[in-house]
């Protein structure tokens, strides 16, 4: 369970990025479609980041009507359904990252340093997907718990909020291996 001091970090963290997706364009939660019209599995884990699985042509649509700033996509090359999408994101005047993330063998802490880079170079709203969102969800552990220094669980917490499902296993062992 988390303690009072776990709660405090986790709502002042949030505060501030709250504060920083409305100062770089994120606008408010009214002002954009709900996390679950904008992707499969779809979350609004932090103000201005979304994540979920393969957004259809539509809902990229609706992304960039929404005003989204990109798309990051964790899928690896030639993953079924994702073809072309690089080029509909660009065309929709959005950035388009990919981090192409196979599986439990992805779950490392080099993707998720990509994944950082690529939120910190992305305007917001953005979208973060892989095919169902559990990619995305690891990730988002493994950067909370490696990267920005939160203990497991709540790194285990972030992944969860962020669509973390069948990989937290994998996840789980990496944040608690010891760090050389």
């Amino acid at each position: 369970m988390q303690g009072t001091g776990s709660r405090r970090r986790a709502a002042t963290l949030l505060t501030a990025l709250a504060a920083v997706a409305v100062a770089c364009g994120g606008g408010t939660a009214a002002d954009l479609p709900p996390a679950a019209a904008l992707a499969p599995n779809g979350l609004q884990p932090f103000p201005g980041v979304y994540t979920g699985g393969q957004p259809s042509a539509d809902q990229l649509d609706m992304l960039a009507e929404a005003g989204f700033a990109g798309v990051i996509n964790l899928r690896t090359e030639g993953e079924e359904g994702s073809e072309g999408e690089a080029e509909r994101v660009a065309a929709l005047g959005m950035e388009y990252v990919a981090i192409p993330v196979a599986g439990a063998e992805g779950m490392t802490e080099e993707n998720a340093r990509a994944l950082a880079d690529a939120l910190a170079r992305t305007g917001r709203p953005v979208l973060v997907h892989c095919a169902s969102g559990n990619r995305v969800g690891g990730l988002f552990a493994l950067k909370s718990g490696l990267l920005d220094g939160s203990p497991v669980e709540e790194a285990m917490e972030v992944g969860l909020a962020a669509g973390l499902t069948r990989l937290e296993p994998v996840v789980r062992e990496r944040l608690e291996r010891p760090r050389p």
